[in-house]
Parts: structure tokens; sequence; C-alpha cells
């Protein structure tokens, strides 16, 4: 994650603020973010027991929604980028060597320390490192959206929450325009 996230700053500060559009900021994000990331085992994680429970079509076009959703979301947030800094410290690998984490911190413009880590595995297949998790101030990422979700599932059905998810999505957009 480090590398995708030196690459995708140091793209940003070649551009000017205004320069710095939806398209543009996008792309660099699926250019540099989205490829470090395993959705599925994110997803999985995320959707928990309703994962097994989900046809291929619906868990297929709920990383589709996730994947926009983490498009959105680091869009917004390197279109906003103004100097700040991320930090990252030394892999602590786990005793197998198969996982890590990535201690961070992202130093704000105003100098407040924001605690960020990352969860990574090694993709055997793929020979590359995968994040699954984000902990950002002390918060997992996988497991607020899996509380969130699971609430959410109690009350209707996975087809209904895709339903809301394109929704959300097109909400978005029409907002972006």
């Amino acid at each position: 994650m480090s590398k995708a996230t030196d690459d995708i700053i140091s793209e940003l500060t070649k551009l000017e603020p205004e320069a710095r559009t939806q398209e543009k900021v996008e792309n660099l994000v699926l250019t540099y973010i989205i490829p470090a990331i395993d959705e599925q085992k994110i997803a999985m994680g995320m959707l928990g027991k309703y994962w097994r429970q989900a046809t291929p079509e619906q868990r297929t076009q709920f990383i589709a929604r996730f994947r926009q959703q983490q498009i959105r979301a680091y869009t917004g947030a390197f279109k906003a980028f103004s100097g700040e800094k991320l930090i990252f410290n030394k892999a602590i690998l786990s005793p197998d060597g198969d996982k890590a984490i990535v201690k961070g911190e992202l130093k704000q413009s105003d100098g407040t320390l924001v605690p960020v880590d990352f969860r990574l595995y090694y993709n055997k297949d793929e020979k590359k490192w995968l994040i699954y998790d984000a902990v950002i101030s002390g918060l997992s990422m996988v497991k607020t959206y899996r509380t969130q979700l699971s609430e959410r599932l109690q009350n209707i059905t996975m087809d209904d929450l895709l339903k809301e998810l394109e929704n959300e999505q097109a909400t978005a957009q029409q907002a972006q325009r």
C-alpha cells in the first residue's frame, strides 16, 4: 500500500488542485489503489455469514457495488489532497510470514496524526501482497461494515441491499455532476 499511496500522491502533486478532475483522480485510484486491494476477501469479511448465503451473482454484484463505493471514497479523499503525508512503519509479519500489518499515520496539514494500519496477506497465486482490511483510528473497516450490513440484512434481503447500494451509487454520481 505504501508504494500505491506514494505513487498516487506523486501524481497528485504534479496537478494543480483545480486540475484534479473527478475523471483524472478516479483514473489514479483505479491505477494505483484498487489493484492493491483484495475485494473478494474484504467482501467476504464484510458480509460474514451472508456471503455464504449469497448466490454467485449476488456476490459479484456486491463486490462491484463495493468497488464503486471504494473508488468514490478514495477519489474524494485524493481530490481534496492538500499536502497530507502518509507515513508507514516497517511491516509486522505473522509467524508464518503470510500475513502482515503495516502500521502508519496520516499526518494532516494541521499536524494532527491519525493512525492508519493496513492488514495484508501474501497472495501466492498473484505473487503479491494484498490488503484485506484497513484500521483507521482503531476502527476496522471490515468489522464496521460487517456490523452495519448484518443489522441491515436482518431486515431486508440481499437483493434489497444490492438495490439500495445501487441507488446510493446513482445518487452519488448525480451529486458529482
